[in-house]
C-alpha cells in the first residue's frame, strides 16, 4: 500500500471501515424515523458523525481507488436495506470524484480531504428523494409505519425548495464532520498508534 497501488492490506482495510461507516450511517439514520424534525436534520447530522470513521480512513488511505470502493460498497448496502436506488447511481459517480480530489494532495491535504469529503457525502441526498420526486408513493409507505399527524408534519417540513436546503446541508454537516475526525484522529487514533 506504500507504493500507492491497491493491495490486499489496502482492500481490507477499505472494507473494515467501509463497514464501519455503513453502521454508524445506519444507527444515526434511524434516528429519523422518531419524530419528524429528526428525519429533515438528517441530511446535515448523519454527514457529521459520519465523518469520524470517514476521516480515520482517509488518514491511513494511500491508494487510488480506496474511496471509490468505499463509497460504491455503501451505496449498494443503501440500497440493500431499502432506500433509493439513487443513492447507489450518485456513488457510482461521486465516489471516484472524491477519490480524484483527494489523490490530487496525495490523501495528505486536509482542505482537499474535506472537500473530497464533502462530495462523498452527497450521495446521500439520494435518500430523500424519493421524498421530493416520488412523493406520493413514500408517503403511502411511510403511512404504513406512521400516524397521519407524523406524515403531515414531515410533509409541512418538506416543500420542494427544502431539497436544495438538504444539498446545502450535507455540505455543510461534511465539513463540520470532516474537522471532527481530523481532531479526533489527531487527538486520539494517531497517538495511540492507530494511524500514521
Amino acid at each position: 500500500m506504500e507504493n500507492g497501488k491497491l493491495d490486499t492490506r489496502a482492500l481490507i482495510q477499505t472494507g473494515v471501515f467501509t463497514a464501519l461507516y455503513v453502521v454508524v450511517l445506519a444507527v444515526f439514520g434511524q434516528l429519523g424515523a422518531l419524530i419528524p424534525i429528526l428525519q429533515v436534520m438528517g441530511p446535515f447530522y448523519i454527514p457529521m458523525v459520519c465523518g469520524i470513521p470517514f476521516m480515520l480512513f482517509a488518514a491511513r488511505v494511500r491508494a487510488f481507488g480506496q474511496i471509490t470502493i468505499m463509497g460504491i460498497l455503501a451505496g449498494a448496502l443503501v440500497f440493500l436495506t431499502g432506500q433509493s436506488w439513487v443513492v447507489l447511481a450518485l456513488a457510482v459517480v461521486l465516489a471516484p470524484a472524491a477519490d480524484l480530489i483527494a489523490r490530487a494532495g496525495r490523501y495528505r491535504r486536509f482542505p482537499l480531504t474535506l472537500a473530497a469529503y464533502v462530495v462523498f457525502s452527497e450521495m446521500l441526498i439520494g435518500m430523500v428523494v424519493p421524498l421530493f420526486f416520488m412523493r406520493g408513493d413514500f408517503i403511502a409507505r411511510i403511512s404504513q409505519r406512521h400516524d397521519d399527524a407524523w406524515v403531515n408534519a414531515l410533509v409541512n417540513l418538506t416543500p420542494t425548495w427544502m431539497f436544495w436546503v438538504m444539498i446545502a446541508m450535507i455540505a455543510a454537516g461534511a465539513a463540520i464532520g470532516a474537522l471532527l475526525g481530523r481532531t479526533l484522529v489527531a487527538k486520539h487514533f494517531r497517538p495511540a498508534g492507530l494511524v500514521t
